[in-house]
């Protein structure tokens, strides 16, 4: 598994000066911007060798960097002032670096819900106007704008290295032939914040008393879809001895079909749904024997396992893990830091894992970002692409090196967090992220959002699969056709 050695020793000095601080974390909230009390206090850390960007020395002469961004996104692109709280001047003093280095300035960021974003975005650039040099818009949302040719191209942007590890890994998956419309970056805190990742309840296993190591289980490579499932069936207590399986018992595993959690599983065995070849031709992977073999392990998982609490949605995961009712559960990373989940009062100790491998024999571990995610565009009325290429790549390595360690700083001293092994795992699971061209556009019409009616019967997937093929295909083919023609 790829971790960056640098980075690691980074986060440990982080998460001992943490410990040693006894801090805690505040409050934050979706419509505000959050902070989170460390007592206003600073331990200087070890230094490290980090890595740095390869833009040259260039003079903006007081350019503004305009930015808008998702009012949902803790912790956005911008800060006004430091005010004591470690990750919001963190955020502040890069921003100060970055606007020395280059003789420039950052306007304040404008903070609106999504559906807002791209109504002003789309009308902007079609009445020509110059408005924003980048742009945070939702993940799905800005996949289907990009359909309408408004965002400018990244392999055209000067100074920008997708070789660099502050770039998800697979970006240029999500490509349409040599354009790519969208990216993420460390510099997109709210990608980072919703990264799928998998919880377990330390103190509930040792009471079981037979489930393994399973951080070294992770280490070993054996951490399974499979694992999962065996360890979680039959783990089902009747608490409040109702006779009825409810909130007030204790489950094995909790999950939703619905949604970009289900998809992160999918992922996390090396599934994909479809991708396009040279000549953009649709090439489906969903009815393969391994994507099939996948989705009936998951429908075992997730519909047939006895020790399983099936959810409605994703959202009410803040009522489950924290409340100390199940043993595993799929979490996104903020979710050791919201206020309303609790953790740092959770009463039982938790671990950290990643979303479990298809077999052993997978080499990496994966996951995907929750498709309300930030997502990172550029208008195609912007003036200076210069501009924009060198600060979107200074930024993000200065967050790669910067404002991440401090995040998952934050976010391992949680209770029973501390271990050196969930901060390494941490690390990885950000370097495990997966995008592609088929999430990205899935847009409710392709195959990430159909599969809750997929799985329902392991014995019916392969034929729901074929009787839907030909709609996904063309739905596919029509994204192709709406972005080509755009160009």
């Amino acid at each position: 598994m790829n971790s960056h050695y640098s980075y690691i020793r980074k986060l440990l000095c982080t998460a001992i000066a943490a410990s040693l601080l006894l801090t805690a974390c505040g409050s934050d909230s979706q419509d505000a911007e959050t902070t989170t009390d460390l007592d206003n206090a600073t331990t200087p850390i070890e230094e490290t060798t980090i890595l740095t960007d390869d833009v040259p020395e260039l003079d903006f002469d007081g350019a503004q960097f305009r930015t808008i961004e998702q009012e949902s996104t803790y912790y956005g692109f911008y800060t006004e002032e430091a005010n004591g709280d470690v990750l919001n001047d963190v955020i502040y003093e890069r921003n100060n670096s970055i606007e020395e280095r280059f003789n420039m300035e950052f306007a304040e960021t404008q903070r609106l819900p999504y559906g807002e974003i791209s109504t002003m975005v789309k009308k902007s650039v079609m009445s020509g106007s110059d408005e924003f040099d980048l742009v945070f818009g939702q993940t799905f949302q800005s996949a289907a704008d990009s359909q309408e040719g408004i965002f400018y191209d990244w392999n055209e942007v000067p100074y920008v290295d997708f070789t660099k590890p502050w770039y998800t890994k697979s970006i240029q998956d999500a490509s349409v032939g040599d354009r790519l419309y969208l990216i993420e970056s460390d510099l997109s805190i709210g990608y980072l914040q919703q990264t799928w990742m998998m919880l377990y309840n330390k103190t509930k296993a040792a009471e079981l008393g037979n489930i393994p190591d399973l951080y070294q289980m992770v280490e070993d490579g054996t951490w399974t879809i499979d694992e999962l499932d065996r360890l979680s069936r039959d783990v089902y207590i009747d608490v409040n001895g109702d006779t009825t399986r409810d909130d007030g018992d204790f489950y094995g595993f909790a999950g939703t079909r619905d949604g970009c959690m289900f998809v992160a599983f999918v992922y996390g065995c090396d599934g994909r749904f479809m991708s396009l070849d040279d000549d953009l031709n649709i090439v489906q992977h969903i009815n393969s024997e391994k994507t099939i073999s996948i989705l009936e392990k998951l429908s075992k998982l997730f519909v047939s396992n006895t020790g399983t609490l099936q959810k409605e949605n994703a959202f009410t995961r803040q009522d489950i893990f924290p409340k100390g009712i199940v043993l595993f559960e799929p979490m996104q990373m903020h979710d050791l830091l919201k206020p309303e989940f609790d953790m740092r009062n959770m009463e039982d100790e938790f671990g950290v894992l990643p979303i479990p491998k298809y077999d052993a024999e997978q080499e990496e571990y994966y996951t995907v970002v929750d498709g309300g995610a930030d997502i990172m565009v550029i208008p195609t009325t912007v003036s200076n692409i210069e501009f924009v290429g060198a600060i979107v790549e200074a930024m993000s390595a200065a967050s790669y090196n910067d404002v991440i360690p401090v995040y998952m700083g934050q976010a391992i001293e949680q209770k029973g967090a501390r271990d050196e092994e969930s901060i390494k795992i941490l690390r990885e699971i950000l370097d495990s992220r997966v995008i592609d061209f088929a999430y990205l556009y899935d847009g409710f019409k392709g195959w990430a959002m159909k599969l809750p009616g997929l799985i329902l019967s392991p014995d019916t997937i392969a034929s729901s699969i074929d009787s839907q093929l030909p709609a996904v295909t063309d739905y596919y083919e029509g994204v192709v056709e709406l972005m080509t023609e755009n160009e």
